[in-house]
Parts: C-alpha cells; structure tokens; sequence
C-alpha cells in the first residue's frame, strides 16, 4: 500500500471548500449575531430615550398651560354712581364647596380715591363682597350689608379702611366659595351714611382668578410628571452611553448595520459575479512516497526498454524528473482525466479535479495504460 501525501489526496479524503470555511462562516454569524442584538439593544434604548425627553417636554408644555390658566386672572370695573361702586361679579367657578378652605377663589378689589369732600371728618372706606343672586334689590343688598358686617358666614365678606386718603389706593382681598356675587364699594360718615356723593369719585378695579384651583392642581401633577421623564430619560442616557462606550460601538457601525439591513430587506440587485477558477496545475507535484528502489533512475528511453525491465519492482520513491511530463494527447479520457510519467515505465493518473487516483499504471504492448499488478 502507497502513502501519498497531502496534495495526491484523493477527491474523497481532501476537505470540501464549504468544510473548510464552515467554521469562519459560523463563527462570523456567532459575531455578526453579538452585533445585531447589541445594536437592536442600543436602538430600543435610543428610541427610549427619544420618547422619555418628548415626554418630558409635553408634560412641561402642559403644565406651563395649567400654570397659565391658574395664574391669569380675570378682571372686573365696578361702575361708581351716587357715591357707590357696585359690579354684579356673576357666577364665581370653583371647586371649594363652602366655608373657608385652600379651594376658595382669590378676588382681590382695587380701590384708587380721586376725590372727597374738602371737609372729611371721620370716614371710612368700606368694600362688600356677598353672595346673592339679586344684586339690584337695595332691600337684599341692605340686609347682606348688615350680615357681612357682623363677619358671622363666609358668604358674606367685609373690609374696610378708616380714614382714606385722596389720590391713594387701596387694596383689599377676598376669597369666595363657589357662588354668584355682588360688590359694593362706598365712602361713608361718622353717622353710617354715604358722604356727599356730588364730590367723591373712586375707581374700583377687580381681579378674579377662579381657575387657580381647577388649573392649578393639574398644573402641579404634570409638572411632577415630567420630573420622573427626566429622571427616566437621565437613566436611559446613561445606558447608552454606557454602551457605546463598552461595547464600542459606535455611530458608523450602527449606519452600516441600517444600510446592510436595508440591502438585504432590497434582495440581491442581479446574479452573482463570476469567481476566477486556478489558473493552472500545480507547480511541483511529489511522487509517491513507495516505490521501487531509489537507486533506479528507469531507462532513458522507456518505449526501447523490455516489459520485464519495467515490471522489475515497485515505483520509485520520489520522481526524479523536476516537472511530471503531462502524458500525450492520446492519454487524455474522455472523463478529462491525465496520465502523468513518474518514470520507471509507471504512470499516475491526474483526475479532472486536480486529485490522483490511488492506483499506478503502466502502458503494456499495445499502448495502453493498465492497472500495476505487483508480481
């Protein structure tokens, strides 16, 4: 039995291409798969990101609005005849039900004094705001006067400021229950009446803000809301950055990743390039590694040499031509394979694929190459 070496392996015993690179391919799809789960991880996040600082952003936006409503506020011009200010205020909106409480609206009342009487005396500015829903009937205006006066409901509000002073103004504030209400305004005497109206003019301005409350509570949730999705958003970033910085990668492998993705969502854009086969056989090719002697060079001319000289022994151990003498073209099979010359009369044939046929051969009297039968 013959051992050749690696290159006259037959086509059986030499390792397949897609054997050889199936361990590249694997563990490249093993790398590209470590790849793409990093890079689907790093975009969830970043789309995170993006939705966590949107989020903060809307629920700031809302809570500006909120604020905005709750803070601007309504105002009133109370109309001064005969010495007294009255503003029919209609229906004050909120959600405090009744008595005193964080819920009630704020209503503050502007008093400026442009004129009073030359001699004064002892006077006093005084303001109602009472809840009634009839506020041109002086017998209900009357009788709410009297009740704001003893300060006994919360319906029912009073203040007032002694001794005022021309060109001054002053400023009171209030706070209503949900309700319809009237104000008042008015300069009276020592003895409880009205000073001479014909020299007394006062400009009563109002401010209201009924969605204070309504506006201003939501106005605070939100803004509570958008504190967490920054804190989110804050918590996401890090993630990211914690990836880009470990696990390195960076913005152009996350492009090429989205450009490969796209490519192979777009299928192939034709078939494939040709490959380039080998461009000949071979350079140095080694003889079997079993042979005849290695002292037996074979006869110069081996279609002089007798049949016996050639079935002397076994074929040399290595050829001691340099380049295998290709056999002529009426060696050629029709199956592309080749009879290569080792010498000593003993041939090789060269399969179409490169591999050697694990048999030697030797040419008998008529030409022909036949199987080497060992005597």
């Amino acid at each position: 039995m013959l051992n050749h070496p690696a290159q006259f392996m037959s086509e059986e015993e030499v390792p397949s291409e897609e054997e050889q690179i199936e361990p590249q391919v694997a563990a490249s799809d093993e790398a590209e798969q470590e790849v793409e789960e990093t890079v689907e991880t790093l975009s969830s996040l970043q789309a995170s990101l993006k939705k966590s600082r949107w989020n903060v952003f809307m629920f700031l936006g809302l809570a500006f609005l909120m604020f905005g409503f709750a803070l601007f506020p309504m105002s009133m011009d109370a109309d001064f005849e005969y010495g007294t200010a009255e503003k029919d205020l209609g229906l004050v909106w909120g959600p405090s039900p009744g008595g005193e409480d964080f819920m009630d609206v704020p209503y503050q009342v502007s008093v400026k004094i442009n004129q009073l009487p030359s001699s004064t005396g002892n006077i006093t500015l005084e303001v109602f705001v009472v809840q009634t829903d009839d506020c041109t009937d002086p017998e209900v205006a009357s009788d709410a006067e009297i009740k704001a006066r003893t300060g006994d409901s919360h319906q029912f509000q009073y203040d007032y400021f002694n001794s005022p002073v021309e060109g001054k103004t002053y400023t009171f504030d209030f706070d209503l229950d949900f309700g319809q209400y009237c104000l008042t305004a008015k300069i009276i005497g020592p003895d409880g009446t009205i000073v001479d109206p014909s020299r007394t003019n006062l400009v009563v301005t109002g401010k209201l803000w009924p969605n204070q409350v309504i506006a201003g509570v939501p106005g605070l949730i939100f803004l509570g809301l958008s504190t967490f999705a920054f804190v989110g958003a804050q918590k996401v970033g890090k993630k990211v950055k914690s990836l880009l910085e470990d696990d390195k990668v960076t913005e152009e492998q996350i492009v090429l990743d989205e450009a490969r993705r796209q490519k192979i969502a777009a299928g192939p854009g034709g078939p494939p390039k040709p490959v380039a086969g080998p461009g000949g056989p071979p350079t140095t090719v080694a003889g079997p590694s079993g042979g005849p002697p290695s002292g037996s060079t074979g006869p110069t001319n081996v279609a002089a040499a007798p049949t016996e000289s050639m079935k002397s022994g076994p074929p040399p151990a290595q050829s001691t031509i340099e380049q295998p003498i290709v056999a002529e073209s009426t060696s050629a099979l029709e199956d592309g394979s080749t009879f290569e010359d080792a010498g000593n009369g003993y041939f090789y044939r060269k399969m179409a694929n490169g591999g050697y046929e694990q048999q030697i051969y030797i040419k008998n009297s008529e030409g022909q190459y036949v199987p080497y039968q060992a005597e």
